[in-house]
Parts: structure tokens; sequence; C-alpha cells
């Protein structure tokens, strides 16, 4: 698949313009191919066998085409009866085998089955068969209105004859319109995978002002659309192919604190309010890419959770010295106190008295006995009395 051109909004008078997939731009890339393929498996069952498809979980039949008659030269019909100018006769029993098989993942039809057997038209006695082909499909969306298909991160597929069922989608040319729409900021990816083709036929995107893009149904690479909303339009029913759709991109980046957040397409810049200061970051795949900053509000850069956490600390630490002094202080005079009263009274009062520190601590030398030792002060007014 050829790239695709670059989907910017148009700056000019809008117009519409057509552009074939025959540029090259960064704007669409092809993805990788997905496991999953529209591989249809043909299979011719005679008169007296049973046709049967099997679909693997959770993927689910889809008849792409069933005939019955004389088709050919097969298995069924011998290589004698192409003289006979008959063959290429058949019926088209796509509806009939269509309403037994598709959606399952199992069906069995038998070859005399009389429904289709009735509606044989080709000449009698001639060997007849079911040449019937059929895809396996992931499991599509059921569509129950007309509003725009919401793209989420996950693979979602459709049926494109599902969407012509629903005919508010038509428009007064008989075309069909399909809304696609992703969340604000993300992209697209479509994969429009053949199933059954009558003739080739392309389709046509419309996104931003009017302007259109063609994709072929000849491929089924994934087209990556750098825009959160598109339409698709078709225009030819006969034509049977699934559309997957995929939204892909970075969601919008939260603002950091006291910081601001522009974005434009996949750039990001943020910017601090108090500040100049800025920086990009780069939105790769679903992740931002680039320096992670911060910006800081100067009115409140005394008050930042270290400096609080320090001022914390500072409290503690004064708040326990404060009270290990205090606990100190009256553990000693409590001390003082008891000795006081556990001692003789003479040596009680004097000691009783913590400011006359020579006094007590002298008495306090003698031990505890009965004899006072007063100091020499004391004794000459004893004796002047």
């Amino acid at each position: 698949m050829q790239d695709l051109p670059d989907l910017g909004r148009s700056s000019t008078v809008p117009m519409v313009v057509k552009r074939e997939l025959s540029y090259s731009a960064p704007s669409f890339q092809r993805a990788q191919r997905v496991h999953w393929e529209t591989k249809a498996v043909a299979s011719q069952t005679c008169y007296n066998d049973i046709f049967q498809a099997r679909c693997p979980q959770p993927q689910r039949i889809l008849i792409s085409h069933a005939k019955y008659g004389h088709i050919e030269v097969s298995k069924c019909v011998d290589a004698m009866f192409s003289s006979f100018g008959a063959l290429g006769c058949y019926a088209n029993v796509t509806d009939i085998v269509g309403s037994r098989c598709n959606g399952k993942p199992r069906c069995e039809i038998d070859g005399d089955d009389p429904v289709i057997v009735s509606s044989n038209v080709c000449k009698a006695g001639l060997p007849v068969y079911m040449d019937i082909a059929y895809v396996c499909l992931p499991e599509t969306l059921t569509i129950h209105h007309c509003n725009p298909l919401k793209v989420s991160r996950q693979l979602q597929y459709v049926l494109s004859t599902d969407l012509w069922n629903q005919h508010c989608f038509y428009d007064a040319d008989q075309n069909l319109n399909v809304a696609i729409q992703a969340d604000a900021n993300m992209k697209i990816k479509l994969r429009l995978r053949l199933v059954h083709v009558q003739q080739l036929h392309s389709v046509s995107i419309a996104y931003a002002d009017n302007e259109e893009i063609e994709i072929h149904l000849n491929n089924g690479e994934i087209t990556e659309v750098p825009v959160d909303q598109l339409t698709l339009k078709l225009s030819n029913q006969d034509n049977v192919f699934l559309i997957g759709f995929q939204a892909f991109g970075c969601d919008d980046m939260a603002a950091p604190a006291y910081a601001w957040v522009s974005r434009e397409r996949d750039v990001a810049t943020i910017g601090c309010y108090h500040s100049e200061y800025e920086w990009k970051m780069s939105c790769v795949g679903s992740k931002w890419i680039g320096p992670r900053s911060n910006c800081k509000n100067k009115k409140q850069a005394l008050f930042t959770s270290d400096i609080l956490f320090a001022l914390i600390i500072g409290v503690t630490v004064l708040l326990c010295a404060i009270v290990i002094t205090i606990g100190y202080v009256c553990l000693k005079r409590a001390k003082y106190t008891y000795e006081a009263k556990s001692a003789p009274y003479e040596m009680a009062t004097m000691m009783s008295d913590p400011s006359n520190t020579s006094t007590w601590q002298k008495a306090k030398l003698q031990g505890n006995n009965d004899t006072l030792i007063l100091p020499s002060t004391h004794l000459q007014t004893l004796q002047l009395r």
C-alpha cells in the first residue's frame, strides 16, 4: 500500500480535494499486519455429500458466494459432460446458504437439500453440485443506531453490509456516509479487508474542511489517520468488506502543579505560571517522551515540604529538651524534700531550706545520728545566751 498524504487542516478557502494514494508523507503510515486474514475457503459439494463449514472461536462464518448447478468440470462433474455445451449453468443460492450459516461458528447443509435442489435451473439429468465459498470473520459490532462509531484502543470490526442496512446513513445520492469518532487528540487506524467483491472499488474518507482521500479495496494493510474524526463514504453496496478501526496515540497530559499544558497534535508544551520556564514532550506510540520537570510557586517557596519537615523536627527536639529539663529539676527537688523529711528534726530544719547550702550540706555529712554539730557562728550565739 502506498503512503497516504498529510491530512492537516487547509488554511485556504474550503474546497473538495480528492487525492490519489501516490504521495509520500509521514502523516499516514503502514502498520504491521495483524494475524487475522479473510481468506475464503472454497468447497464443492456433490449431490450425495454434505457441506461443512468450521471457524475457530470466536470467529464466525460469512458466506461469500454459493452457486448450485452444472457449473464446470470438477469432482462432481465428469469431463465427458463438457461436450454437452451446458457448463456454466447455475442458480445463485447465496441468500439461502447465508441464512443458515452466517454468524455461526459451524454449519452443515446436505447436498440434496430440497430447498436448494428446487432452485436448479439447469437441464434435467445433468449432474449438479453446490459451489460455496466462505470466510471466518472476527466478532463484529452490531449496529442498532445511526450515531457515529465510537473508536477505542481496542480493535473493533464492522461489516459493510450491516452499515448498508441502516438506511439513516444514506445521503441524497444514495451513498453511505458513516462517521467514525475517537477521543479528542487521538488518531484512528483503519483496515479494510475484502470479503466479496463484484468489481474493484475504493472507499472515500472525508476529513477536516471537506477534504477527501481515496483508499482502494485491493489490500488489507492498516492505514493510520492523524485525525480524531472522519467519515467513510461508500457507494457500491455489492462489495462486501470488513472495516476494522482502532484509536491510538497519547491521552491528554495532566498539568503539573503551578503549570499549564498546551498541545498541538503530538507535541505538548508545558510552562510555569510564575516564570518563563517551558519544556516540550512528544507523543511516541501511546507514551509521552521527553524531559520531565516541575514548577514551584515563588510565593510559597518558604513553605515547601522539605522546609516544613525540618521545622517540625526542630520544634520536636526543642520540646523534648524542655520536658527533660523540667523533669530533672522536679526530680532533684523531690529528692531533697525526701531526704529532709527522713532526717532528725534539727537536721531537717536546716535541710528544709535548700538555699542555705553551706548549712545543710555540712549537716548531711554528719550522717543520720542524734549529735548535731553546728557551725561556729551558731555556737557563739548559744554561749552568749
